[in-house]
């Protein structure tokens, strides 16, 4: 079960990344990027080649790849992203980033979205 305490601590091993080094790594495949917010905020606007699995479904991510896969987690503001990545560490996850100030940051820096 997740601490909600989490959504306001920075965990131990988690990078923060800036939106330009999200899109650099995307573009280059070196990371699977994952949006953590709900469904509609997804489709509300996202970034593109990010895959929607929400904030509470981290058992799908510790399904599907591997711990020393780069995984970088996006959010609205960054805290359910730390929440996600403290779960994600605490399973031997080595290669856990964000998006430090989450899609908020990246929009006021005038970043494409795209919109399902």
């Amino acid at each position: 079960m997740m601490n909600p305490l989490n959504l306001f601590r920075h965990p131990a091993g988690l990078r923060d990344l800036t939106a330009a080094e999200v899109l650099a790594a995307r573009d280059a495949g070196r990371a699977v990027v994952i949006d953590v917010r709900t469904p509609s905020e997804y489709r509300s606007g996202h970034i593109e080649g990010a895959l929607s699995i929400p904030m509470g479904r981290e058992a799908q991510i510790l399904r599907q790849w591997a711990p020393d896969t780069p995984l970088i987690l996006i959010c609205r503001t960054g805290h359910r992203s730390q929440a996600v990545a403290h779960v994600l560490l605490k399973n031997g996850y080595q290669a856990v980033s964000h998006l430090k100030g989450g899609m908020t940051a990246y929009q006021r820096e005038h970043y494409p979205v795209t919109v399902d």
